[in-house]
């Protein structure tokens, strides 16, 4: 029971503690919210205060502000001003500094004052000043200044590095030959045409200036270099034409050559933005120039084409064989669509072409101006030496002169306003696998002329024998031109030339016409040898060793006449001539071998003085009337037709 009184006493004890300590805390609680009430009450009164004092600080805020912004302008504004004023200054002294003589060692230097007149210019360009307006303009005339001073080094160091090439370099087959820059100069070049073209203020636009420069150089170095190539192409021709030997063709292949040099030149030192404009501005003056030099040498062969028609397949042959080089080279300068190389090949084609026909219509002519003159000795005729000698230069390019023929159309060069597709054969091939156009027109040339010649024979009035030995010179000489110029018999009568039939072209043409007049001429002896016939006298059963008179006059006739024959036959015949010693000596066999035996027999009966007795006397003066001996008639009609 004590224990539990203790208890309950202790129970209260804390009890009454807590509650202490509870009234306590409520004390102090009542305290702080009085003093938070108070708190509250002045910071409401500071935040009054605080909006009253924002709603007076904050226009002078704004204001300060406003202040310090409008300082911060006006010192930039007087260094952008201050900057400005500078330009005026620095613009006069970059103008001394670009208008003093340029030298290339001074280039460095100099092209750092064109920077800065560039940097000063873009600058002074965004001013709106009216002022600034002068600065602008001086700027621009020192940048004027400037490209003027570079242009003329630029100028003055190509002129200095472009000589003429020497002959031997320009016809060299390397291109290696060619001497290059000097590694420090072409570094000049390619240091002022980069400024050159940063001067000007429009990035669109094309520097000319300098450009112009090059052009005009560089074409002049190959214009000059070419000089000797040019010069000898124009040249008219002396004599005959030899295969492969034309200036022009040289020509043609160092054109090119130094083309291709100039493109990789001006790779080297331009833009490649102006590539194509300055390669086209150097080569096309050198270009323009050959393709005149080729129009001259077609207009000249036109009227020489009998000597230079070779010219004209060699010609050919050389642009065909360089045509891709051609090309490439004019699409570099993009020129794909204006081939100038290529119209001048069909120049000469066309050129070609016109000539086959022309030499034909000349020989046919039979009033051709050019072959009116007759020889006076019979010998060959002008037009039959000029036809197979033409003939002869036509077999050194048997191949072009096909491709030629074949595009005029086989047969059409007789009839050329048909145009080529009607052709008046069929281009058959022969064994040989080319076409026969080549045949045809060789056929075609030499009727014409054979019938040219007939017609020009009956020009001689004086008689017949000068006629029939025309007609003997000209036809042997065709007969022996065709036999001996390689390829040419072959080419008239096709790849089986040795099994030809009797009645085959060149037969008819020329060989039996040919043993015709051999035969008609023999008729110019015949009343020479009828003088030297002679019948034996018989009188008694025996022979008559004694004439009567009758007998002694007819003797004296056939002496007298055959002096007067013979003699005239020298007098007219000694003029003529048959330079070819085969032909003469085929004409004059007849006259050896019939009528020096007959006078040899004649004259040994008759006038013989070798004492044998057998001789029948005529006269009593053989002196008279025996005029020649028989060596003096030997050598006599061996010196016929040796006025050559």
């Amino acid at each position: 029971m004590a224990i539990t009184t203790e208890g309950i006493r202790e129970n209260k004890t804390f009890l009454d503690e807590e509650v202490a300590e509870l009234s306590g805390l409520e004390t102090n609680l009542n305290k702080t919210n009085t003093v938070s009430t108070k708190m509250v009450d002045i910071l409401n009164s500071f935040d009054t205060r605080l909006a009253s004092l924002e709603t007076s600080v904050l226009p002078i805020h704004k204001s300060t502000q406003s202040l310090t912004r409008l300082a911060g302008n006006m010192d930039q504004t007087v260094a952008a001003l201050e900057a400005i004023l500078s330009y005026f200054d620095l613009a006069a002294q970059e103008e001394a500094i670009v208008v003093r003589p340029l030298t290339e060692h001074d280039l460095h230097s100099y092209l750092q004052s064109i920077g800065r007149i560039r940097e000063y210019l873009r600058t002074m360009s965004l001013v709106k000043l009216k002022a600034g307006e002068r600065v602008v303009q001086q700027l621009k005339r020192s940048l004027n200044v400037a490209a003027g001073q570079l242009n003329e080094l630029f100028r003055k160091l190509l002129t200095q590095n472009s000589p003429p090439l020497d002959l031997k370099v320009v016809t060299s087959s390397d291109r290696k030959d060619i001497p290059p820059f000097p590694a420090n100069t072409a570094q000049a070049f390619i240091t002022i045409s980069k400024s050159l073209a940063e001067i000007d203020l429009d990035p669109n636009a094309t520097p000319t200036g300098y450009l112009k420069s090059y052009c005009e150089i560089r074409a002049n170095t190959m214009i000059k270099s070419l000089a000797p190539l040019y010069q000898s192409s124009n040249v008219e021709l002396k004599g005959v034409y030899e295969k492969d030997t034309s200036p022009f063709i040289p020509y043609t292949t160092s054109l090119l050559k130094l083309c291709r040099n100039e493109a990789d030149l001006a790779d080297t030192l331009l833009d490649p933005k102006l590539l194509s404009l300055a390669f086209m501005g150097s080569i096309m003056p050198p270009i323009e120039q050959w393709v005149e030099t080729g129009r001259i040498i077609t207009r000249r062969i036109r009227k020489t084409y009998t000597s230079e028609v070779g010219v004209l397949f060699d010609v050919i042959e050389a642009l065909e064989s360089n045509m891709n080089t051609f090309e490439s080279v004019f699409g570099l300068a993009r020129r794909q669509k204006e081939n100038d190389a290529l119209e001048l090949l069909k120049t000469f084609k066309a050129t070609a072409m016109r000539t086959f026909i022309d030499f034909l219509a000349d020989v046919r002519n039979q009033n051709n101006p050019k072959y009116q003159a007759m020889p006076l000795d019979g010998t060959v005729h002008q037009m039959t030496s000029d036809t197979l000698n033409y003939m002869k230069r036509l077999m050194n390019y048997q191949p072009m002169v096909e491709s030629i023929l074949n595009l005029i159309g086989d047969g059409n060069w007789n009839s050329p306003e048909a145009g080529a597709s009607q052709n008046r054969r069929p281009q058959a091939a022969g064994r040989s696998g080319r076409s026969s156009a080549m045949q045809h027109y060789f056929a075609d040339v030499l009727e014409a002329l054979v019938q040219n010649i007939d017609v020009k024979s009956k020009f001689y009035k004086k008689g017949q024998s000068l006629a029939q030995l025309f007609l003997l010179n000209n036809y042997f000489y065709i007969s022996k031109s065709v036999r001996t110029t390689p390829g040419l018999l072959e080419t008239l009568n096709g790849p089986d030339t040795a099994h030809l039939a009797p009645n085959s072209l060149t037969s008819a043409v020329y060989e039996r016409p040919l043993k015709q007049s051999v035969d008609l001429y023999q008729d110019n002896w015949k009343t020479c040898v009828e003088h030297l016939m002679d019948v034996t006298y018989l009188q008694d059963g025996g022979v008559q060793h004694v004439l009567n008179s009758n007998q002694r006059q007819m003797v004296k006739d056939k002496f007298k006449n055959f002096n007067h024959d013979f003699d005239e036959l020298w007098k007219t015949q000694k003029q003529y001539s048959i330079p070819d010693v085969d032909l003469r000596t085929m004409v004059l066999k007849d006259v050896h071998q019939v009528l020096i035996p007959m006078y040899d027999k004649f004259l040994t009966k008759y006038a013989s003085s070798n004492g044998s007795g057998t001789t029948m006397e005529f006269t009593k003066n053989v002196q008279k009337y025996v005029r020649y001996d028989v060596s003096m008639v030997k050598d006599m009609v061996s010196q016929f037709f040796t006025n050559s």
